[in-house]
């Protein structure tokens, strides 16, 4: 048995695996814009608790400041 017979059969296999894979990365294509927009609400939400930590980090830093002073 040569080479020559081996090499149709495993084209076909990588012809599979392409194929495949062009299928998975087609559903994802198609998934990926729909968890985008879903995504942010959350990511405004996110957004405005890190602004209120801010803030409450930035009072805290104030009273520690204050209670050093006296």
């Amino acid at each position: 048995m040569g080479t020559g017979s081996i090499f149709p059969a495993m084209m076909g296999a990588f012809g599979i695996v392409v194929i495949l894979l062009a299928f998975v990365l087609i559903a994802i294509w198609m998934v990926v814009p729909f968890s985008v927009f879903g995504i942010k609400d959350l990511i405004r939400e996110a957004i405005e608790e890190q602004k209120k930590t801010n803030e409450l980090l930035k009072n805290l830093i104030k009273e520690k400041e204050e209670d050093s002073k006296l």
